[in-house]
């Protein structure tokens, strides 16, 4: 069975920040997607696109998933309720969570980034073709990606048509290290992990992302100590 491709379009940091902020007053549904849709409207003409995009930020931000526990989500929320502008690291959680194309391109450029090494377009699709299939909605879907990692600013598109991932290092703040982590498991269906195999996930890579026990949020995760490997089971 071929894997799920749940990326149709390219979204917008600034798009996120609104929906999130949106959800977290507590809007409706309907209420919601009327603001998106004006939110939408200069910049995507195309009213099927529109319609496309706007749902794939309401997958993110509004609409739960059934593999992923509501507190999850709920934190996310409360998070942004709290702060006067949502946090990007929010919405890396949110796509790695539920969105597993999305997580599969990010792995590819974590890899080249962790050997400096720029890539080309053919280069990305050749490993995403693996995963996916050779389809037009695959190379597609990885356009839209790519474009939404050089709007996050975490890809530059070079004059010579490569791709480099510039060394961001984002910081995370202590009480979003769990949260994060458990983005992970739900992306990859763990229901236990080591936390150097967590943590050594190419999915990170604009993040400097290190983790001390006492950081772990134990409310969701039990920790055993197996050897010289912590691992976490998710509760």
């Amino acid at each position: 069975m071929s894997k799920k491709v749940s990326f149709s379009r390219h979204i917008e940091l600034q798009w996120l920040d609104s929906v999130a902020k949106w959800v977290a007053e507590g809007k409706e549904k309907k209420e919601l997607e009327e603001q998106i849709d004006l939110m939408l409207l200069p910049s995507i003409n195309c009213k099927v696109n529109r319609g496309k995009t706007r749902n794939q930020l309401t997958k993110l931000w509004f609409s739960s998933s059934d593999n992923i526990d509501s507190t999850f989500e709920q934190f996310a929320i409360n998070t942004v309720k709290d702060s006067k502008h949502p946090d990007f690291l929010l919405h890396w959680g949110m796509l790695v969570a539920k969105n597993n194309f999305f997580a599969d391109v990010v792995r590819f450029i974590g890899r080249r980034e962790k050997h400096s090494d720029p890539f080309t377009y053919a280069q990305a699709q050749k490993k995403i073709v693996e995963l996916y299939g050779d389809t037009e909605t695959v190379k597609r879907s990885l356009r839209s990606v790519l474009k939404t990692l050089i709007d996050f600013n975490v890809l530059e598109r070079k004059s010579n048509g490569t791709y480099k991932a510039p060394r961001v290092g984002h910081d995370i703040p202590s009480n979003h290290k769990s949260w994060l982590l458990q983005s992970l498991m739900y992306n990859q269906d763990f229901q236990s992990r080591s936390l150097t195999d967590l943590l050594d996930d190419l999915v990170w890579f604009p993040f400097v992302f290190s983790v001390s026990v006492n950081e772990l949020e134990t409310t969701w995760f039990d920790l055993h100590q197996q050897g010289n490997e912590l691992i976490l089971f998710k509760k």
